[in-house]
């Protein structure tokens, strides 16, 4: 195993956000899950033989429905006491029996306590707001398609009741879920575990309303900022997704009536630009004349009063060149492509100078 690579280092595992657990080996003589497939010399027999060690037996199916059933029952309970967990590897490394997974890639390796409640804290849809009510649930169960999104998950209340939900959201569930027991893989095969029943008695005998109460509402608090900034950061990003599509729709149809009036187009692109260079030459020679107007000024050939006057006149004219120049680009554009401007009275200076890259565009392009 190479300790640089995973989430385990020397007698400790890191946690999402950094700290360093550490953890209590299993001794040298206990059986690991990953010898199952590990072959010995068998040497009790008149012969030597090649047999596996004997491995931990699997939970039967009675055995599994009763730990989901405790987890599920006990879920706001483990959540209540997120910190006691995370500060002990014992429980933090409990196996829970759920056998979440993917269509296509199957069943998830045996997640953690720890895997749970760091999922729950750092992955905002993993926890549900009834939009009634506003109860909250946790989502204990994970099955779906990767590709397409469909699922069927499963949620379970504060209660203990447990519905089965289709979310919207999957593709937003499983990558941190996976992530997280990713991180988890070498330290549940290293290091001591309580087992299930262990850790919901000692949490019991140590939970106190009081506490309990008040863990649930700092985490619902913290939960709902979370997941309503998440929902932003995905509605800017969709509104960011569908207006490139909107643009690039928009762009194909204006396209498709630049081609309609392709001549025309091309022959006021040219007569527009021509205009533009006019202007251009025009603001350099009015900017020569601004220089030598301050010149004037320096060495007082020309008072404040009469510089001023001058000034404004040459910016005046600049001002009302490039207004003819728009004006003009406005009007041939709404002639030769009205339906350009039909949903307003012309054009605005933000379409016009959209449209003008994208006629500079049409015409340069190859298959014109």
């Amino acid at each position: 195993m190479d300790m640089e690579k995973s989430n385990t280092i020397v007698n400790g595992i890191k946690l999402q956000d950094g700290r360093v657990m550490q953890c209590y080996p299993i001794q040298q003589d206990a059986v690991m899950e990953e010898a199952k497939e590990t072959p010995v010399l068998d040497k009790t027999g008149g012969y030597f033989s090649i047999k596996k060690k004997t491995a931990k037996p699997k939970p039967t199916d009675e055995e599994e429905r009763y730990l989901q059933k405790l987890f599920t029952d006990n879920a706001f309970l483990i959540l209540a006491n997120r910190e006691r967990i995370l500060s002990d590897s014992r429980m933090l490394l409990t196996p829970v029996t759920v056998r979440n997974g993917l269509a296509y890639s199957g069943t998830f390796q045996t997640a953690t306590l720890g895997v749970y409640i760091e999922w729950w804290l750092n992955c905002p849809y993993s926890v549900l707001f009834d939009e009634k009510d506003d109860t909250m649930a946790l989502i204990w169960y994970l099955s779906g398609s990767p590709l397409s999104g469909g699922n069927l998950c499963s949620m379970a209340t504060e209660d203990g009741k447990t519905e089965t939900v289709k979310v919207p959201f999957f593709k937003k569930l499983w990558p941190k879920f996976t992530d997280i027991l990713a991180d988890y893989h070498d330290a549940k095969e290293l290091y001591q575990a309580y087992t299930l029943p262990e850790v919901i008695d000692i949490l019991k005998n140590e939970t106190t309303r009081e506490f309990y109460t008040e863990s649930i509402n700092e985490f619902r608090y913290q939960a709902k900022v979370n997941l309503l900034n998440a929902q932003l950061r995905d509605w800017e990003e969709n509104y960011e997704s569908l207006r490139e599509k909107c643009d690039k729709y928009e762009k194909e149809w204006h396209f498709a009536l630049y081609q309609l009036k392709k001549d025309e187009i091309v022959v006021f692109y040219k007569e527009y630009n021509l205009r533009k260079e006019n202007l251009q030459n025009r603001k350099e020679e009015l900017a020569k004349e601004n220089r030598e107007l301050k010149r004037k000024l320096r060495h007082k050939e020309l008072t404040n009063k009469e510089y001023q006057p001058l000034l404004s006149a040459n910016k005046k004219e600049i001002e009302q060149l490039k207004w003819k120049l728009d004006e003009y680009a406005n009007e041939s554009i709404s002639t030769l492509v009205p339906k350009l401007a039909e949903r307003s009275i012309g054009l605005s200076f933000r379409d016009l100078d959209k449209i003008l890259s994208e006629i500079a565009e049409f015409v340069k392009s190859p298959s014109l």
